[in-house]
Order: C-alpha cells, then structure tokens, then sequence
C-alpha cells in the first residue's frame, strides 16, 4: 500500500509512518470503463485517487451536449472541491479505461488534513494549478483560432502526461479527436484536420504501440509563438 502512495503526488512528502496512517483510510475500488464515478449536483462525500487509469470530468450543457473541462490519470486525484465547501459535485467524473480507485470518506480526509500539512499544502497547490490551467485554456479558446488552441493543448497534454525519448521527443497517448474538439469548443472534424496537418509536417507521428504518439514540443513551442 505505501508503495502506492509513494506515487501519487497528493501523498508523495510524507514519510513511512506518515503513509501508514493514509493506507488506513483508504478503500479500493476496481471500475471498469465508461462507469460514472460522481454525477454533477450530487452530495460529496469522498475524494478519489487513481491508482489506474484515467478519468473524465465533464458536464451537461442545457442543450445535452457534453463538455469535456479535463483528463486525469495516474496520481491524480478528484472530488475534492465539494469536500473543501461541502456544496454538491460541480460535474461528473466517468472513467475511460478500466481503472482503480482509492477512495477517502470526507470525515477522514478532514482529519487527515489537520493532522498532515503537508497534504493541505500540496492540494492548495494542486487546486491552484488546475484553476490557473482551467483560466488560460479559456483564454485561448475564446482568443484563439481552432489550430492554435490545438497547439497550445496539445503542449500542455505533453508536459503534464508526456515523457520525453531519447530523440527529445515526447511519447503520449492523446486522446480522441472528438475528446478534443470536446475541450476546445469546436468539431471534432476541424481538429482532425488541424491534426492532419501537424502530422504532414512531422510534429506528430504515430509510434508502433496503438494509440501513441511522439510530438515536437519544440515546434509546437515555435507555433505557439508565432502568434504573440
């Protein structure tokens, strides 16, 4: 169990002892894919961290669209703002692959808080990143063209769940056009097509494992700045 801690990031400044007392708050759950973790305007009683996987977080518009607001994988973790202002969740999390989760209940995670500052600091911090990352992706949507958003999210998809080859290369796996087009506001043929174009000249390239791929983060980088 703490060799699982170790990695999440949440957790990953607390000594042995420190991360024992963690495990004991925790409960496993194994979840297949396209499952419904929370749904929006439910009571939030739990955090969750994903041991496997990755998730969704999304909401409805008025209209039934689906809007996807971000991706989580490994060493992530969500459902913790309706536990820090106990209002009902603000959207809904489903999983896109089969996935385990570590749940914590809210009367134990506000414990853990008090006890552990570390914990508290590392997800002020967290909270922080997603809000300002959340702020400039609607900067960009709503001042960019459709091909400059792309580069600018696909820039920020590499650094936050990339990892780099020994070409200097990023290896990822991207998602779905649609999944895409659903975070930037636009088609799901528009992004294929800016895509296509990306992978014209070499930024993307497909590997020989499904769905990865290798970016340019430099010519993505070189793109983003040709607008500024």
């Amino acid at each position: 169990m703490q060799d699982i801690l170790t990695h999440v990031p949440l957790f990953s400044e607390l000594d042995k002892e420190e991360l024992e007392s963690v495990s004991q708050l925790i409960t496993f759950h194994d979840v297949t894919k396209k499952t419904v973790v929370l749904h929006e305007g439910e009571d939030g009683g739990s955090l969750f961290i994903i041991i496997e996987g990755s998730v969704k977080i999304s909401y409805y518009a008025p209209d039934g669209r689906e809007i996807v607001l971000s991706l989580l994988e490994k060493g992530a973790y969500f459902g913790e703002m309706s536990l820090l202002d106990q209002q009902p969740r603000s959207a809904t999390v489903s999983t896109l692959s089969d996935s385990k989760l570590a749940q914590i209940r809210r009367v134990d995670f506000e414990r853990l808080l008090l006890k552990q500052p570390k914990v508290s600091l590392k997800l002020l911090a967290e909270t922080v990143n997603r809000l300002r990352r959340t702020s400039q992706l609607l900067e960009r949507v709503s001042t960019m063209d459709v091909p400059h958003r792309l580069y600018y999210y696909l820039k920020d998809f590499g650094d936050r769940f990339g990892k780099e080859d020994a070409e200097g290369m990023v290896i990822v796996k991207l998602p779905t056009h649609q999944m895409i087009a659903d975070q930037l506001s636009t088609s799901r043929e528009t992004i294929s097509r800016a895509a296509s174009a990306l992978k014209k000249e070499e930024i993307i390239i497909k590997t020989n494992n499904p769905g990865e791929s290798k970016m340019d983060m430099e010519a993505l980088e070189t793109l983003l700045q040709a607008i500024y």
